[in-house]
């Protein structure tokens, strides 16, 4: 594993096409035998880092036999698109998760099994998401590689694939959205791909917000990008940086048309037509005025429920919390992503100051959309594991900012070194984590 020595290298390499990842290449353009090897290798991993993720987050996932935390909310309401019943309790979430929640109770059972199976899929197959992403920023397949290993042992990603909740859809959609925006922008493609890939990034963002209305804050980002990109295509100017010039004569080639519909109509169909089974399974038609009503009740609840002040945290207390939720699993985030993400973000802040990157913009700006729009909320009870979509972004803020970083330190691998100590505090979570029974709750030592 080999990074560029200094930020102007790393910059530099992403003024080169993207021919290594399997859609970047021309239509008219003939794949090497070379390049094949490596789109293999893509995908190989992709596929690897999804086979680990399922086998982990599947084994003993029946633990605990009863519900715990918020199953009690969510899965009943799963229920409801089962039996085509009244909704137990009123609008409180967008309904997609809820509805992929029903579809593993309808493949699984309605046991613990069915309730949770979802989560581990998703969960599963966020993480060539994650992989596929940083690799589209940073170039770099052990880059991509150290960011998507840090995502499995964040802890977050392991209690949250093992619950039934609707935040590991939320991800899902969100990250895969990232996905899409980024190859957009970055890949050598023809321009109907471009396009779709624009355009899939948009609904992928509407099906995400569909599950949690906190998918807005990555679209409020994807369209400052896109706006800022357009306005330097518009604008050329020779101090800008070079890589940034070529994603904004991208965006200039999907057209103003696309960008609107990508940004703006795409998401809201797709988040929309998520509530019309809703609305078919309660025996309600599927007009204005029922969304309407739907939504008032979803912001009514959300902004004047109270909620249990012993089980709330804090936003600006999240990044270095290190006591663990006991009633969610013994969730607590793995101190080398959050705080080393933290101090990468500090790095990636610091170039942002000398010259702007798509990298290093997008990795900021998604981190604060989606940490500092808890400090203006409306919502009155704020809990832990809402840091999980920010932990996610932390990990690959370690990636970006490896990459204009030596790769060593004292001759051992930097990124080794990571891995290794993010895999030691998983290991030790892990028996509270899994919901082993004593003693093997505290075979690795005991929680205070």
């Amino acid at each position: 594993m080999s990074y560029p020595s200094s930020t102007e290298s790393a910059v530099s390499s992403a003024d080169q096409p993207l021919s290594a990842f399997p859609a970047a290449r021309n239509a008219s353009c003939e794949q090497t035998p070379t390049s094949k090897r490596l789109h293999r290798s893509v995908f190989a991993i992709a596929t690897g880092f999804t086979l680990v993720g399922l086998m982990l987050f599947l084994f003993g996932i029946k633990k605990p036999a009863a519900m715990f935390y918020d199953e009690g909310y969510f899965v009943p309401e799963a229920r409801v698109f089962i039996h085509s019943t009244t909704n137990p309790r009123p609008q409180e979430k967008p309904p997609l998760g809820k509805m992929i929640l029903a579809m593993g109770i309808k493949a699984a059972g309605d046991n613990p099994l069915g309730w949770r199976v979802g989560e581990a899929v998703f969960g599963a197959m966020t993480l060539p998401a994650v992989f596929f992403w940083t690799y589209l920023l940073v170039r770099n397949l052990g880059l991509a590689c150290l960011a998507t290993g840090l995502t499995l042992l964040n802890n977050f990603l392991f209690v949250m694939s093992r619950i039934g909740m609707v935040d590991t859809f939320f991800i899902f959609f969100l990250i895969w959205s990232l996905v899409a925006f980024t190859a957009a922008l970055v890949l050598q493609v023809s321009v109907g791909r471009r396009r779709f890939l624009f355009c899939s990034a948009g609904v992928f963002v509407g099906l995400a917000s569909s599950c949690k209305w906190n998918g807005v804050d990555t679209l409020t980002v994807l369209v400052l990008v896109t706006l800022a990109l357009r306005w330097i295509a518009a604008h050329p100017m020779s101090g800008v940086n070079s890589s940034l010039s070529v994603c904004a004569n991208k965006v200039k080639e999907i057209g103003l048309p696309i960008l609107i519909l990508g940004l703006t109509i795409l998401p809201v169909i797709a988040y929309c037509l998520t509530y019309w089974p809703l609305c078919h399974v309660i025996h309600r038609p599927f007009s204005v005025r029922e969304l309407v009503a739907i939504h008032h009740s979803i912001w009514h609840f959300n902004s004047t429920t109270i909620s249990n002040p012993f089980i709330t945290t804090p936003w600006y207390l999240w990044p270095l919390k290190l006591t663990p939720e006991r009633g969610l699993s013994y969730l607590m985030g793995n101190p080398v992503i959050t705080w080393g993400g933290l101090l990468a973000m500090g790095i990636c802040m610091r170039r942002l100051w000398r010259v702007v990157t798509l990298q290093e913009g997008m990795v900021f700006l998604l981190f604060a959309a989606n940490y500092f729009q808890w400090a203006v909320t409306p919502e009155k009870g704020l809990f832990y594991y809402y840091y999980y979509p920010c932990v996610m972004i932390l990990g690959v803020t370690i990636a970006v900012a490896m990459r204009g970083l030596p790769s060593r330190i004292f001759g051992l691998r930097i990124s080794l070194i990571l891995l290794l100590a993010a895999a030691v505090i998983f290991l030790r979570c892990y028996p509270r984590m899994m919901h082993l029974d004593a003693p093997w709750d505290c075979a690795l030592g005991c929680w205070v």
